[in-house]
């Protein structure tokens, strides 16, 4: 199987193969023995079914997976107000921001969550952390973790006087936020 062709195509394209190969027999078999059709635009017609199967429809392209900025963007809007920082420990919950740098890029933002992330299935642990903009809602960086990530840490960049928001779902105890201003 050719390097640009993914497993889901692989059938589609040997369809479509032979589905040109079968119009173009067909075409030659019922011709007469002087073709009063020339093969060129029975081939071009071939050559174009061929090329509808093997392109992917605009429905596989609308199924295409959504991006982690698009993920916790979609969680953060789906969580009230009210349901934000109301469950579980705030020392082991709440974002500790720290900034390093000032030129440039603006400041570096490392954002961390003091909780230890446990792996079996009944102990809590941090699915997704993110920073986003404040004033337009714009995700800047986002991680996923898995129950067994003991490193609870993502950077971003802000600039001086920038209003961020960090934030972090717990898979028992919700999401927690902190909003605050870039030095």
């Amino acid at each position: 199987m050719p390097r640009d062709i993914t497993p889901e195509l692989a059938l589609p394209r040997r369809f479509a193969r032979e589905m040109a190969l079968t119009l173009l027999a067909a075409s030659t078999a019922l011709a007469p023995s002087r073709p009063c059709v020339a093969r060129r635009p029975v081939l071009q017609h071939a050559s174009a079914a061929l090329g509808l199967l093997i392109h992917p429809s605009a429905s596989s392209a609308a199924e295409k997976k959504p991006t982690l900025k698009e993920v916790v963007a979609q969680l953060d809007a789906s969580i009230p107000k009210e349901e934000r920082n109301a469950a579980g420990d705030k020392a082991d919950h709440f974002p500790k921001i720290a900034f390093e740098g000032g030129q440039g890029q603006g400041k570096k933002v490392v954002f961390t969550v003091p909780h230890e992330n446990l792996s079996p299935p009944d102990f809590s642990y941090i699915e997704y952390m993110w920073l986003k903009d404040a004033s337009s809602g714009a995700i800047i960086t986002a991680k996923k973790f898995r129950g067994s990530d003991p490193d609870l840490t993502i950077t971003g960049f802000g600039n001086s006087g920038q209003k961020l928001t960090a934030a972090s779902i717990d898979n028992k105890f919700g999401l927690w936020e902190g909003t605050f201003i870039v030095p």
